[in-house]
């Protein structure tokens, strides 16, 4: 039998192996003791601290104290300066040998490995204060060859700074919560004191926080602070820096922490600047009013109390003054520091839905186009097919108008006048002005908007909005936001971007129609609270699902955009732009004028001229109108109104005294239908005939579903066409010649509405409930 050679050990991989285990002692020792040739002294790092700023408001009133490259309040201090009773805090706490390692403690490795190893999940750590210190210097992703490269760096700074002079750097870099960093910054915002004051308690308070800075917030978890804050404790003693006695008074003692408002004034605003000032800056003054920022954090406050219960969460606010475009008041959430409500987040430049806030914009267009506040818009239910099915829009009462004039339209922010509008003047269009306003954050082409950009199918911040505003109150002149006065003493100027959009002829009627407090009372109510006692143009906006809400105006003086909602975008329960933001505008609005001159109204500009009109036909007056009211038209139509008189009211036979009645005539109108008399419109009319608008039905719970149905049939002068049916928007059926046929029943919120194949005008809509 044949033996298998003897496989012989090949003599290099030997040389090969033992030369790996003889350079990995050299290496170490390359790596322990080369950072001396190249040692980091204290001038290198404290060329990388962190470059500060102060802020002002418009009146020198201090903002923000000292802030940071990195949006990060920061006070360089002395380690001389700083209470004992921190420094042997901070070290019992985070690196117990700090003055025993060359900043690489080896013990604690091997301790932080086994306690991992033991628990199979990651319970300690081994970092020292220089290692995290490094950290704070070049901040890099947890890899294993970041931790390499820190330790080289610690061992640099090891080489060529004083143990002192690296706690020095390290005190003063410690995060301590918000945007704090730095025991002098930390010290001065929750206690209003010096770090050489600290008490006991105070430091130790303080040398919790670097932990997990969010987790141990002093504002909102004192109570998991506490129990850090024994751990420290009990360090200390194990170190010998205190007696174990003192331990139990201590943390029976009260603190008292600093109002967060004291020491934060417009955070969201400073910390946008911060992203656009030149590298030199030190000193900038702002246009903030300090009273006015307070006032205007008040009153949201108070507002949101109570919202509360609707699931409303949070606001945001931009105060502007008109003649300068200067912000006011800047109020990105209603607390900075609620972390529960992502309070540090800017709502001021969040994208969100803006509702029907854009509509102005939309008719302002139209009246250049040709429209007036005279022009007659149908509110009839309206269908458009769209590349993902058949689009419905919905007036927010559910309700239909018929014929209405486009003053009426927009001041009751009705979305089916507005949905048509922009059907007839183009969404390119439209979205090309919103573009000369600024709404660069709407930045996909029209066919991603749709017909839908009207009701705002898209999303834009309310800072673009605030300032599209401003612009209708300057009457078509677009300014630039203002936010700075002077850098380092050297007054600041806007150079560009003033510019007109529009004549001041179109922006005045828009005006007048936002502030025409009996133009919709239909909607909203003679007593609305946006009807206030002097002259001011409102308009709000609600997104779809209650996700957002808005109420943006202006008086001469001032333009306040309000948005209200969550951050986290779970819908509120059923608040509109009139029952969240109106409230805030109206609160804030008379706060602003309460010791000062009530405002005055707009001037009316040359071009416009004042006309009597029918209110259903928005034309001249005939024979055979009742009624009559004063209404705003261009020069322009002067002409054609008086050569067109109202075709609404008119002669039935040989008999003068009777009418058409003027919803019949015009909902006939828009949906093809012969409209010489009324009682033919009746007998033509295309509706559902069952089940009737608004009806209830109920489910009997002892006869099975499949034998529980209900009729669904419509009236139609014209059996061969074809109808689609929707229910809640979704196809269900068609039919031709018999228009009716049998829907099992479900429980449910129901929408019926039909179409027809032929002509998109004829259709109705119905609503119903299963119970």
């Amino acid at each position: 039998m044949r033996q298998s050679p003897i496989k012989k050990r090949d003599p290099n991989l030997k040389r090969v192996l033992l030369s790996i285990f003889l350079c990995i002692p050299a290496l170490a020792f390359c790596f322990r003791y080369t950072p001396y040739f190249f040692p980091i002294r204290t001038s290198d790092v404290a060329r990388q601290r962190f470059h500060s700023v102060t802020f002002y408001d418009r009146h020198g009133h201090l903002l923000q104290e000292v802030l940071s490259e990195s949006s990060t309040r920061s006070v360089h201090i002395s380690i001389e300066q700083v209470s004992p009773y921190f420094l042997d805090a901070i070290i019992a706490t985070e690196d117990k040998n700090f003055y025993r390692h060359g900043g690489v403690d080896y013990l604690a490795v091997l301790r932080a490995l086994y306690k991992n190893f033991k628990s199979k999940q990651v319970v300690s750590g081994a970092s020292t204060i220089t290692l995290q210190l490094a950290r704070l210097i070049h901040p890099r992703q947890r890899t294993l060859l970041n931790k390499v490269k820190e330790a080289f760096f610690a061992y640099r700074m090891e080489a060529g700074m004083e143990k002192e002079a690296i706690l020095e750097e390290y005190i003063n870099r410690l995060p301590m919560g918000g945007n704090l960093y730095g025991i002098e910054s930390a010290a001065g915002t929750y206690f209003g004191i010096p770090s050489s004051d600290l008490t006991l308690t105070q430091a130790t308070f303080l040398a919790s926080i670097p932990n997990s800075p969010k987790r141990f917030n002093p504002y909102h978890h004192s109570k998991k602070i506490k129990k850090r804050q024994r751990i420290v404790l009990e360090r200390m003693v194990m170190q010998g820096s205190i007696p174990r006695e003192r331990i139990e008074g201590v943390l029976k003692e009260d603190i008292l922490l600093k109002p967060q408002s004291s020491s934060f004034l417009a955070p969201h605003f400073v910390f946008h600047l911060m992203h656009t000032l030149p590298k030199d800056a030190q000193i900038v003054k702002t246009t903030i009013d300090v009273e006015l920022q307070k006032m205007v954090s008040e009153q949201i406050n108070k507002v949101l109390s109570r919202l509360n219960k609707y699931h409303v969460t949070n606001a945001a606010v931009l105060l502007l003054e008109n003649d300068t475009g200067e912000v006011l008041a800047y109020l990105g959430s209603a607390d900075y520091f609620d972390e529960e409500t992502d309070g540090n987040f800017n709502g001021v430049r969040a994208l969100r839905q803006p509702g029907s806030a854009l509509k102005p914009f939309l008719y302002l267009l139209a009246m250049e186009e040709g429209f007036s506040p005279a022009t007659l818009i149908s509110d009839i239910p309206t269908h458009y097919r769209m590349p993902r099915g058949v689009y419905s829009p919905r007036n927010y009462s559910e309700d239909f108008h018929g014929p209405i004039r486009l003053r009426e339209a927009l001041a009751n922010s009705l979305n089916i006048p507005a949905v048509r509008t922009l059907a007839k003047i183009g969404v390119d269009g439209f979205l090309h002005r919103l573009h000369e306003y600024g709404f660069t954050s709407l930045d996909k082409e029209a066919e991603h908007y749709g017909i839908g950009l009207a009701l705002g199918g898209g999303e834009v911040t309310l800072y673009e909005l605030s300032r599209a505003y401003m612009c209708l109150a300057r009457m078509g002149a677009f300014y630039p936001i203002k936010e700075i006065m002077e850098i380092n003493g050297i007054e600041q100027e806007i150079a560009e971007g003033k510019r007109g959009i529009s004549t001041p002829q179109f922006n005045y009627l828009i005006a007048d129609i936002l502030g025409d407090a009996h133009a919709r009372t239909a909607e909203f109510g003679f007593n609305s609270v946006l009807n206030l006692p002097f002259p001011c143009c409102v308009k709000t906006g609600t997104s779809f699902r209650f996700c957002d809400n808005w109420t943006v105006g202006f008086t001469r003086d001032y333009t306040l955009g309000i948005w209200v909602g969550n951050f986290d975008h779970t819908p509120m329960l059923k608040v509109s732009g009139v029952s969240g933001a109106g409230p805030m505008f109206a609160d804030i609005m008379l706060m602003l004028y309460h010791d000062k001159r009530w405002p005055e109204k707009f001037p009316q500009p040359d071009g416009l001229v004042k006309v009597r009109i029918c209110p259903l036909s928005g034309k001249k007056c005939n024979t055979y109108c009742s009624t009559s009211i004063e209404e705003l038209i261009p020069a322009r139509d002067v002409a054609a109104y008086e050569i067109s008189s109202c075709d609404m009211h008119i002669q039935r036979g040989d008999e003068t005294a009777t009418v058409v009645p003027a919803k019949y005539r015009i909902w006939a109108e828009e949906l093809g239908i012969e409209t010489q008399l009324a009682d033919y419109v009746e007998e033509n009319k295309f509706q559902i005939a069952n089940p009737k608008n608004g009806a209830v039905y109920h489910r009997l719970p002892n006869l099975a579903s499949e034998f529980q149905s209900i009729n669904f049939k419509l009236n139609c002068s014209r059996k061969d066409q074809r109808i689609t049916w929707f229910l809640n928007e979704k196809p269900i059926q068609t039919t031709h010649q018999d228009h009716s046929f049998l829907w099992q029943i479900v429980p449910g919120d129901f929408i019926l509405s039909v179409v027809s194949e032929e002509d998109e005008k004829r259709s109705s809509r119905v609503q119903f409930r299963v119970k």
